[in-house]
C-alpha cells in the first residue's frame, strides 16, 4: 500500500480512537500496544503520526515470515486478530471480547484497520470488556510469576468454593484471589448449606402450610427415604 494510501485510511471516511479516544496521542500506552517499550526516540520521529501503529512488522532470524511488496515479514499484532476475525466473521460482528486492557490500543487499533479495509463505520456492535483476576493486588501473570494454577488452587479449596468466588463478582470487575475473597465465599457456601438443609427439613416435616399434622401418601413416603 502506498504512503497516501495509508494517510487514506487514518484521514478519511474513519474515526482512530472511538473506545477511548482521550488515550489517543498516549506515547506510553501506544508503545504497550506494539510491545516494544525500548523503541528509540529516532524511530519515533520516522512516524507521520504519532498514533500510526504497526500494520506489518520485519521478521527476524528464526521467525516466521512471509513475502511482500515490502520485503519478508509478518503480520503487526493487530492485523493478527483483524485477519482471524474478518475471515470467520466477515464485515461485521455482534460481540468482541477481551480484557479491558486491551481496549487501548489493541481494540481500538483492530477497528481502525477494519474498518478502513471493509469500509463501515461499525465492525464491531458491542465490545465486552472483562476484569482481571489478580493475586494481591497485582495483575496474574506467569511471565511475572505472579499466578497459581487451578490444580494448586483446588489443594487449597473445592471446585464448588472457587465457583462461588468467581460468581461473587461480576465478569467485568477485577477479582483478586486471596484470602479474604476465598472466606467470603466459605461463608457464602454455609450459608447456602444452612439455607437447603432447613429447605429440606422444612419439606419433609408431616405439616400442612397451617401446622396441622397431615398424613403422607405412597410417593411422599418413598421420598422421605432418598
Amino acid at each position: 500500500m502506498s504512503p497516501m494510501g495509508l494517510s487514506t485510511l487514518i484521514h478519511e471516511k474513519h474515526s482512530y480512537g472511538k473506545l477511548v479516544p482521550e488515550a489517543v496521542g498516549d506515547q506510553k500506552a501506544l508503545q504497550e500496544g506494539e510491545g516494544d517499550l525500548s523503541i528509540s526516540a529516532d524511530r519515533l520521529s520516522e512516524k507521520r503520526s504519532p498514533n500510526d501503529f504497526a500494520l506489518w512488522k520485519a521478521s527476524k532470524p528464526g521467525e516466521p515470515s512471509w513475502l511482500c511488496p515490502w520485503g519478508k515479514g509478518r503480520p503487526g499484532w493487530h492485523i493478527e486478530c483483524s485477519a482471524m476475525a474478518g475471515t470467520l466473521l466477515g464485515a461485521s460482528m455482534d460481540i468482541h471480547g477481551g480484557g479491558f486492557d486491551l481496549r487501548f490500543p489493541h481494540h481500538d487499533n483492530e477497528l481502525a484497520q477494519s474498518e478502513a479495509y471493509f469500509e463501515n463505520d461499525c465492525w464491531v456492535r458491542y465490545f465486552l470488556h472483562t476484569g482481571h483476576l489478580t493475586i494481591a493486588g497485582c495483575k496474574m501473570s506467569k511471565s511475572l510469576k505472579n499466578f497459581i494454577t487451578i490444580k494448586d488452587a483446588l489443594k487449597k479449596h473445592s471446585a464448588r468454593q472457587l465457583r462461588l468466588a468467581f460468581l461473587m463478582h461480576s465478569w467485568k470487575d477485577t477479582l483478586d484471589y486471596s484470602g479474604n475473597t476465598m472466606e467470603s465465599a466459605l461463608q457464602y457456601e454455609k450459608f447456602l448449606n444452612e439455607f437447603f438443609l432447613n429447605v429440606k427439613d422444612i419439606l419433609r416435616a408431616p405439616v400442612d402450610i397451617t401446622g396441622q399434622f397431615e398424613k403422607w401418601g405412597e410417593e411422599e413416603a418413598e421420598l422421605n427415604k432418598k
